[in-house]
């Protein structure tokens, strides 16, 4: 995994592949069921991915939660994007 920083001021070192979590939940009717999340999620992480892209929106709030599960103690010093209406 290559990695650049994110933001001309804020610094961070991101990885340059984001995570979308849009597809996390079956909210909409279709998406990945939580084990399937887990293993995308999990895999992303094995391959030194470190940047998530995450809204409150999708999947009505589903996909948020489950993201929030998914994310252990190892992960507070990562970047997470939200967006919030």
């Amino acid at each position: 995994m290559q990695y650049t920083t994110f933001g001309r001021r804020a610094g961070l070192r991101v990885s340059e592949y984001a995570l979308g979590t849009a597809n996390f939940g079956t909210g909409w009717g279709a998406g990945a069921e939580p084990d399937e999340a887990r293993r995308i999620f999990d895999r992303f992480a094995e391959a030194g991915g470190t940047f998530l892209d995450s809204a409150d929106g999708y999947r009505f709030g589903e996909s948020e939660e489950l993201t929030g599960k998914l994310i252990s103690a190892e992960w507070s010093a990562r970047p997470i994007v939200s967006c919030c209406p």
